[in-house]
């Protein structure tokens, strides 16, 4: 086990792009995975033979890590997750794929049994890459990405060995044909991650159980993400991050679709992640629409037959992004069909 720090998880393009003269002197998250290097979670979840590394009802990865010594103000729980299995609805096109419904959980714990206290929602399917066709453009396709839940810190204790547990608790993702694929590395003979098969919805909360298949050679892309205490000076805090939207767009129509809305926005601050888009018919409940973007240019295309408009047909929409301290910040909202 090793942790990593952030500046191996950015390349230097990145680093110069995204990071202003006012916040070079920023903590970093500290990263803690089998790996030095995030970015060499590469295996199984991109393409290729994905060595039947599901995550699903049935399959629960556990992996042992060790806390960092240090003051740490937030905690996260996160995974490497790719090739989302997705089919054709009916009356939809070829193209239209859909991710098959899903739930993704992860926990962390001091012993290898978790409860449901220490259980956390880690994303939906639908936000995970989805598995390319062979036979058929599949829009939503691609790299696979690590998804980050914030844990309560008292679930961190420093200096000590935490057991990460990464499962479904949806009956349907039941094995490799429908459930998406845990990124591997490249590792060697110790022993500090397993699978259990033997599950059914959750974790195991027999030890025994949890440890039943040592996994070796591959190393399972799973960590923890530690933001250090910054109180003490506050010069080292990340700042926020600014988001605005610079037009919108009409896009090309497909067939017999609606032309849909390209939603353009300006994302500043330091070590952006990812952006998305969010929609409300009344500003006040706002629910994401279309995929996540992980990197410039921040444009979002949005097909209006997918969206549910207010009575008098209003569509707000507002950008939200996400930086690498799993700081969030969002966009002035505006009408979808405005009028740059």
């Amino acid at each position: 086990m090793k942790s990593f720090s952030v500046n191996k998880l950015l390349s230097y393009l990145a680093v110069c792009t995204c990071l202003s003269a006012a916040s070079l002197g920023a903590q970093e998250p500290v990263f803690v995975a089998d790996l030095a290097n995030p970015n060499d979670f590469g295996l199984f979840a991109n393409g290729g033979w994905d060595g039947n590394w599901y995550v699903g009802y049935n399959n629960c990865w556990v992996q042992k890590l060790q806390v960092p010594a240090g003051k740490y103000s937030k905690a996260f729980v996160g995974a490497k997750l790719g090739r989302m299995k997705n089919f054709q609805p009916d009356g939809k096109a070829p193209w239209q794929k859909k991710a098959y419904d899903g739930e993704i959980y992860m926990a962390v714990s001091s012993t290898v049994s978790w409860t449901r206290a220490q259980s956390f929602y880690l994303t939906p399917t639908s936000d995970i890459p989805l598995e390319s066709d062979p036979e058929n453009a599949v829009d939503g396709a691609g790299e696979s990405r690590w998804f980050w839940r914030e844990v309560p810190i008292k679930h961190i204790q420093p200096g000590q060995d935490h057991f990460l547990a990464l499962w479904s608790p949806t009956k349907e993702l039941d094995g490799i044909a429908k459930a998406p694929v845990l990124a591997s590395g490249w590792g060697n003979k110790d022993i500090d991650s397993w699978l259990s098969s033997d599950v059914k919805g959750s974790p195991p909360s027999d030890p025994e159980k949890a440890m039943s298949t040592p996994v070796t050679i591959f190393e399972p892309a799973l960590a923890l993400k530690l933001i250090p205490d910054c109180s003490e000076k506050p010069e080292t805090c990340p700042q926020p991050l600014g988001v605005k939207i610079s037009r919108i767009e009409t896009g090309q129509a497909r067939g017999r679709e609606m032309a849909p809305r390209v939603v353009w926005a300006s994302i500043q601050g330091q070590a952006i992640d990812r952006a998305w888009v969010e929609i409300s018919a009344d500003g006040k409940e706002w629910s994401k629409a279309g995929r996540m973007q992980w990197s410039a240019p921040y444009a979002f295309t949005i097909r209006l037959e997918e969206l549910t408009a207010a009575p008098d047909g209003k569509i707000l929409v507002r950008v939200t992004a996400r930086d690498i301290f799993e700081n969030e910040s969002s966009s002035e909202p505006k009408k979808l069909t405005e009028d740059f």
